[in-house]
């Protein structure tokens, strides 16, 4: 025999003796599985009456489930009612608060108005009371200043009377002066006196201008005349700005203007027209 002989020989020898300890092994193991399942061993019950009685427990239970299934529709269907009612009385809630709070803003705008306006009142309150005690300081015043004018008018009543009668005395003197103003007039009409020639000769007090200059024949024309008192030979100052200027005669005269010669011999500057003109004393 070769050894490969060999070898197969004490392969199946291994394989035979694998075989029959799993034959020892399956009829030691070996149960009646009829008996098992309708009557079941060591007191258990068989599998048939554990799956009938689970099968009993099984569609109890879902009847069970069915009516705890029909419970819960009726209660999700009773919860959502009661969740769109509630919800309704959210959005009511909701828009009531949306519209206190609107209010409540409104309030407080007005609470914030009426302290600024309570606050202004406040401020005129203060400031009529203290008008208030400075007008009854000024009527106490007043008082005191009505009674001194009471007693002044009765002062000045007095003296009105005495004036009264000086009055009477002043008007019949003014009577008499008129009188004799009267008798003056006529007397001076009469003797042909005029009362606006002076005395000494002097002109009055008065001013003019210079209006047009005659620088060939030395003589100008000046705004004031007879009716301002001037007469031939009075001298006139001419002046520019408070300065002087040189001095004038008066060679004609006219109601409203006159004449006047330039004197040469008293000038100082260039006479030009617009230049003041003053009465002088000789």
């Amino acid at each position: 025999m070769t050894l490969l002989g060999k070898f197969f020989t004490a392969v199946i020898f291994l394989l035979s003796a694998v075989f029959l300890f799993a034959a020892l092994a399956v009829n030691a193991s070996h149960r009646n599985w009829r008996q098992y399942v309708l009557e079941g061993v060591n007191g258990e019950l068989g599998l048939k009456t554990q799956i009938e009685n689970l099968t009993s427990n099984r569609n109890q239970l879902e009847d069970e489930k069915r009516a705890i299934q029909s419970a819960l529709d009726r209660e999700q269907a009773a919860r959502k009612t009661a969740l769109a009612s509630l919800q309704t009385q959210l959005d009511e809630l909701e828009g009531k608060y949306i519209e206190s709070e609107s209010q409540a803003t409104q309030l407080r705008a007005q609470t914030t108005n009426l302290i600024q306006l309570d606050a202004s009142r406040s401020q005129q309150l203060d400031q009529l009371i203290k008008e208030n005690v400075d007008l009854r300081d000024s009527v106490r015043k007043e008082q005191q200043n009505r009674d001194a004018l009471f007693t002044q008018t009765l002062k000045l009543t007095d003296e009105a009377n005495q004036l009264r009668g000086f009055k009477q005395q002043l008007e019949e003197r003014n009577k008499q002066l008129l009188a004799q103003v009267t008798r003056f007039e006529e007397v001076v009409t009469s003797k042909g006196i005029d009362i606006n020639e002076p005395l000494d000769g002097a002109p009055p007090q008065r001013n003019g201008k210079v209006l047009v200059i005659n620088r060939p024949n030395q003589l100008v024309l000046i705004s004031i005349g007879y009716d301002e008192g001037l007469r031939q030979g009075h001298l006139l100052e001419v002046t520019r700005a408070g300065k002087y200027v040189g001095k004038l005669r008066v060679s004609k005269t006219e109601p409203d203007r006159s004449v006047a010669e330039i004197l040469e011999d008293f000038s100082e500057l260039t006479l030009q027209e617009g230049d003041r003109v003053d009465t002088t004393f000789e």
